[in-house]
Parts: structure tokens; C-alpha cells; sequence
């Protein structure tokens, strides 16, 4: 046999309506009053979630939590019922079925909680007729919703307290055990300080493991604060390390009381966060008008908000609906992440419980397609990982599918998404983008054709330029797809294999393969007046203002004009003045030829075999300097590298 601290443990909490006997039950299996406060003594009812150590046996320690019953403190209920594996649900002999009863395993069933030992207590106090038929009634409530098993039994007696043991132990039995190299997870129930120890938050831990040092994050709308396990109790026990499900105490490191509330996550997860909206798959207990006002239960957190209905599957009592859910606060959840839903009215079927379900996308996009919406929502519900990446994608077009917003994101794993997405990139239905994720193949070619034209545009509007300038191409695309995918669709752009004529990148210039700078030009047109004055002017130059003048058309086509015959290799550009290449290669040859005689430029010598002002000297001095023709020593030339180089 295990000793206590070596037990199994496991999470069972109670259910049921007021005053039908959880508490005194509780105290009856474990010895422990879980009513603390001195209002619960007066009035006689549990009115905060309440917690005590049950030794089932040597093997199997269990964690109990005592939940309020009255109508008015559901809301608690459903925070106690947060990392429950089995429901103990109290129903007195002499009362059966009551409100609370129903609405407590509404909330139950809507948590994803499977499996319930109903305990039809206060046996003492009712004919066993009576009893049987209050069993009997509650166990129609729950057949075809919960595996479950019922119990006579009365507190005060002890009678059938044997049997109810048993009936928990074989319930415990069957559920397995959860994975301990899972992030931890707890949320947030109660918090409190201690003198010489610090901030402590009690919750149970439903994922994972802790052990003392271990970082751990708080989120909560307060934002997220970085701290670490300073401590670890059970049920007033000190630990080093605690595995899931637990009722757990911890001492956090390094973070005050403020920094901390009531619904906030401490979690080993860096992928945890807080969201105002969420996509769900929901079961309906009664129809809500559209964009209803709800009260909305994320673990121990809630926060009011609305709920509107965006597509439907199943029928009958199998119908539920894919919903978007907006939030007044930020609540901390992840994909796969149970809730409540709750509205004003208490009748029905269910009291105010309207509804519930999973969490399906955790940060879903705000302009939405409802038919894609849907369409990837239904994929997440069904786990089907191949087709969730096809609708994501799909969705998300012509931005990427980003890698690093998968996790936490959806109830799918990270892992097996990108499993699923990688191996459609092999078959090509998408497309890696390099440090970023997916895209829909469709939407890329669209968006390098978008390309094409872009570049095409800019040659019809300006046929004197090279072509578009890649990083003005690249802005253009990047603003509606992002810059990963924009480079992604521009290389797809320059391939021979996408039909049309392929883009080429020359440097920072994308060009239309086959375009030619400036065909079409006439003779005795601009160009040709360009060049006739230029060889007209020559050392003398022009300027651009006298040249845009000749040329006959707006400045920024001048330019361009000109900035082509500078690349042809047809004028030279220097100090604002714009000369013919031919007359600067001779008074290059002459500056040459000087300096091998001489070895030294003077300005005077210059402006003496050029002809030249200053005004034209000085500039065409400059560029000889800059080209490496010669060299400045004071207001002198000599033999720049240039002329070093072409020496023998």
C-alpha cells in the first residue's frame, strides 16, 4: 500500500440544490466542516467554495470541494466545478429533484463532466420508498448525459456511507490519469497574504505539474506578470511537487497581492492569454435572441457579455451552434477551455443556465466570412486537423496562417497543425512562407499576378524609368498580406512557371521580363533633343531646369529621361550640371595627359585647356575626384588611383 503523500489523487466536488445536505455529507466522509465562515454558521448555508482532504483509502486521496447550493450562488458553483472528474450530487430523500439540482448538473454536463455518484441522502428522515423514488427520478435526469450510480445513504446514521465509498471508488476507477509533462494550469479561486511568506492563490491544478521553483506566468486582465513557486500545500501539506488534478496552495515569488485576481490563470504555458472575444461550439438549453446578453463562466473567471449565433449543426436534442462570444472583461482561456453560459431569466429547464460548450478558437480574427468561419470552426470541433489547416488558411487568405499564433490557440495541438499544414505544402494545396507559416496557394498566384501588374502599371506610367522599385513593390503588397508574404509572392511572380510574363529583380528594380527603358521613343523627340543640345553644350553643359524645358514634359519625367540616358551611358550628371559623356571622356584624356607631364591640376590649368568657368570646372573636377581620376592636395590636382592603376 502507498503511504498518503505517494496517493493517487483526484478532484470530486459536490452538487445539488440548498439545503439538502452536501455539507453535512462532506463532514460525515471526511470529518472536516467546510463551512469557514461565520455567516455560513448563522444562516446555515454554504455560501463560499468549501475544501477538505478525503483518505478514500490507502491508495486514493481525494480533494472535495463543497459548492453553495442557494439559486443566487450558481456562479460559485460553477468556479468549484472548474478541474472536477467526478460530480458526488446530493438530493434529499424527502425533497427528490429540485431547481438547483437541475441547473447544478446542467452546468455539469456543459463542463464536459462525464461521470456522477448520486447520493440520495437524509435516509433517516424518509421512508425508503420515498428515497427509492427520488433516486430513481434523479437517475432518468441523468441517464444518456452521465455515467453515474446511486446511493442511499443518511449522514447522521452513517447508513449506506459504506456503499457510497464504494460507489466512488469504482467511479475514480475509470478515469485516466492526465499527462504530468503538460503545462500546468490552475485558475484562480482564492487569494490571500501571509506574514513572512507573501501573495498565496489557491485553485486546483487541472494540467500538468508543479514543484517549487518552477517560473510560472499570472494572466488576468490586469495583464501578465512573471513570478515562481516559492511554495506548494495540499490541503495545508507542504510539497515540492504536485501533479494534476489537485487542490492546490501557492506562494508566489516576487508578486504582490494587487498584481492578482480572482479568475486569473497561473499557468507554465508562455502561450497563455487573455482574449474580450471567442469561438466556440455551444449546446443550446433554450433558444437566445440574437446578440443576447449573457453571463459568460471561463474557469473560476465570468464577465458579462453577448452571444451571437454563427452557424448550426445536428438536429433535434443533437443541435448545436458554432458563436461568437464578446466579453465586457479580458478572460484568461485557451483553445479546448470549457464554459458556462448563464442568462438573466431563472426559468427553464436548466434555472439561468442557457448553455455551454468548448472553447474552439481562443483569438479568432475580427472581420469575419461566416461560411469560412464556420467551416474551420466545425473542422476544430471535430479534431480534424487536416481540414482545420485547409479552413484556416483558406480563412485567413491572402495573410498567412502565422506558426507562432497556433498555440493555445484552438483545442488542435500546435504540433499536430503544423504537421497537418506541412504536409499539405508537400502536396502544394499551401504554401510555406519562410519564418512566418502558411498561405493559400490560390490567393499567392493572385497576389504575384497583383504583382505583375503593379510593375506593368508603373512602365505604362512611366516607360523612361528601369522598372518599380522592389522595396515600393514590396510596401504595396505588404500592407494587405505582411512582409513575409509579400516577398513570398514576388518570387512566385519572377517564375517562368506562373503564365504571363515573368517578373525580374535586378538589384532594387523589378522589371517585367522584356521591357526595354524608353521603347517606343521617336526620332527627333525628347531623347534625341536631350542628346543634340548636350553635344551642342558640351564642356559647357546644361542645367536640369534648361533641360526639362527642352524635353516639353513635368519634371519627374524629365528626370527620368535623363537618369536613362545617364545609365545608357550617354550624359554625365555632376554639381546639377548634365553633360555629354563624349566631351567629358576628352577632357578626361586631357587631364590625363597634363598630370603625366606635369603631375600636378591646377584650376587655372584646367580652365585654360577646357575653356571652362568655374561655374562648369569645379563640378567636373569633383567627379574626376570622386571617379578617382585624380586626387585633391589642397585647391591642386594630382594622379588620382585611377591613373596609378592604368600605369604599367
Amino acid at each position: 500500500m502507498l503511504p498518503a503523500f505517494m496517493a493517487r489523487r483526484f478532484v470530486v466536488g459536490t452538487a445539488g440544490h440548498v439545503d439538502h445536505g452536501k455539507t453535512t455529507l462532506v463532514q460525515a466522509l471526511t470529518g472536516i466542516d467546510t463551512d469557514r465562515l461565520p455567516e455560513e454558521k448563522r444562516r446555515g448555508i454554504t455560501i463560499e467554495l468549501g475544501f477538505a482532504e478525503w483518505q478514500l483509502d490507502s491508495e486514493t486521496a481525494v480533494s472535495l470541494i463543497d459548492v453553495p447550493g442557494h439559486r443566487r450562488l450558481v456562479h460559485t458553483m460553477i468556479a468549484g466545478a472548474v478541474g472536477m472528474e467526478l460530480v458526488l450530487l446530493v438530493v434529499a430523500a424527502d425533497e427528490g429533484v429540485m431547481p438547483q439540482t437541475r441547473e447544478h448538473l446542467a452546468a455539469c454536463e456543459l463542463l464536459g463532466i462525464e461521470r456522477i455518484v448520486v447520493a440520495v441522502t437524509k435516509l433517516d428522515r424518509a421512508e425508503r420508498e420515498l428515497a427509492e423514488m427520488a433516486g430513481a427520478e434523479v437517475s432518468e435526469l441523468c441517464a444518456g448525459r452521465f455515467s453515474h450510480e446511486v446511493v442511499l445513504c443518511s449522514a447522521r446514521t452513517g447508513e449506506g456511507l459504506d456503499d457510497l465509498r464504494a460507489a466512488v471508488r469504482r467511479a475514480l476507477a475509470t478515469l485516466e490519469q492526465p499527462d504530468p509533462a503538460a503545462p500546468a494550469r490552475l485558475s484562480v479561486d482564492r487569494l490571500f497574504t501571509i506574514r513572512g511568506a507573501g501573495t498565496v492563490v489557491t485553485g486546483t491544478l487541472v494540467r500538468g505539474s508543479l514543484q517549487i521553483g518552477d517560473p510560472l506566468r499570472v494572466v488576468g486582465p490586469r495583464g501578465v506578470h512573471e513570478s515562481s513557486v516559492r511554495g506548494l500545500h495540499v490541503h495545508d501539506r507542504g510539497a515540492q511537487r504536485v501533479l494534476a488534478p489537485s487542490r492546490l496552495a501557492i506562494n508566489l515569488a516576487s508578486l504582490d497581492l494587487t498584481e492578482v485576481g480572482r479568475g486569473d490563470v497561473v499557468t507554465t504555458d508562455p502561450a497563455v492569454g487573455t482574449t474580450q472575444r471567442f469561438d466556440a461550439r455551444v449546446t443550446l438549453l433554450r433558444e437566445v435572441k440574437p446578440s443576447a446578453s449573457v453571463e459568460v463562466y471561463v474557469g473560476t473567471a465570468r464577465s458579462p457579455g453577448r452571444l451571437t449565433v454563427l452557424g448550426r449543426e445536428g438536429e433535434g436534442e443533437d443541435e448545436r451552434v458554432f458563436a461568437r462570444l464578446r466579453l465586457q472583461e479580458a478572460i484568461a482561456l485557451a483553445g479546448g477551455d470549457r464554459f458556462v453560459v448563464r442568462g438573466s431569466a431563472t426559468k427553464g429547464p436548466a434555472g439561468a443556465v442557457v448553455g455551454g460548450g468548448e472553447v474552439l478558437d481562443g483569438r479568432p480574427p475580427v472581420a469575419r466570412q461566416k461560411k469560412r468561419r464556420v467551416a474551420a470552426l466545425a473542422a476544430l470541433a471535430a479534431r480534424d486537423a487536416t481540414a482545420a489547416v485547409r479552413a484556416l488558411v483558406t480563412e485567413q487568405a491572402p495573410r498567412a496562417l502565422a506558426v507562432k499564433d497556433l498555440a493555445a490557440r484552438f483545442p488542435i495541438d500546435r504540433a499536430a497543425l503544423v504537421r497537418a499544414a506541412e504536409k499539405l505544402a508537400d502536396k502544394g494545396d499551401v504554401v510555406r512562407v519562410k519564418d512566418e507559416g502558411f498561405v493559400d496557394r490560390a490567393a499567392l498566384t493572385k497576389l504575384a499576378l497583383d504583382a505583375r501588374r503593379a510593375v506593368a502599371a508603373h512602365h505604362e506610367a512611366h516607360p523612361f524609368d528601369p522598372g518599380l522599385k522592389l522595396e515600393t513593390l514590396r510596401q504595396k503588397l505588404g500592407e494587405r498580406v505582411g512582409a513575409a508574404v509579400a516577398a513570398e509572392a514576388i518570387r512566385l511572380a519572377a517564375r517562368k512557371s506562373l503564365e504571363g510574363a515573368p517578373l525580374v529583380v535586378e538589384a532594387d528594380i523589378a522589371k517585367l521580363d522584356g521591357f526595354v527603358e524608353g521603347r517606343g521613343a521617336v526620332p527627333g523627340g525628347p531623347l534625341d533633343k536631350v542628346r543634340f543640345a548636350l553635344e551642342d553644350a558640351g564642356l559647357k553643359g546644361m542645367g536640369e531646369f534648361a533641360l526639362t524645358e527642352l524635353i516639353g514634359q513635368g519634371p519627374k519625367e524629365a528626370k527620368a529621361m535623363l537618369a536613362k540616358l545617364v545609365r545608357d551611358g550617354e550624359l554625365v550628371s555632376t554639381g546639377g550640371q548634365w553633360f555629354a559623356r563624349a566631351a567629358v571622356d576628352a577632357l578626361r584624356a586631357k587631364v590625363t595627359s597634363h598630370l603625366g607631364a606635369n603631375g600636378v591640376l591646377t584650376i587655372a590649368a584646367l580652365k585654360e585647356m577646357s575653356g571652362l568657368g568655374r561655374k562648369q570646372a569645379i563640378p567636373l573636377l569633383e567627379l574626376f575626384d570622386r571617379e578617382g581620376t585624380t586626387l585633391r592636395k589642397g585647391d591642386d590636382r594630382v594622379a588620382g588611383p585611377r591613373i596609378k592603376r592604368a600605369v604599367p
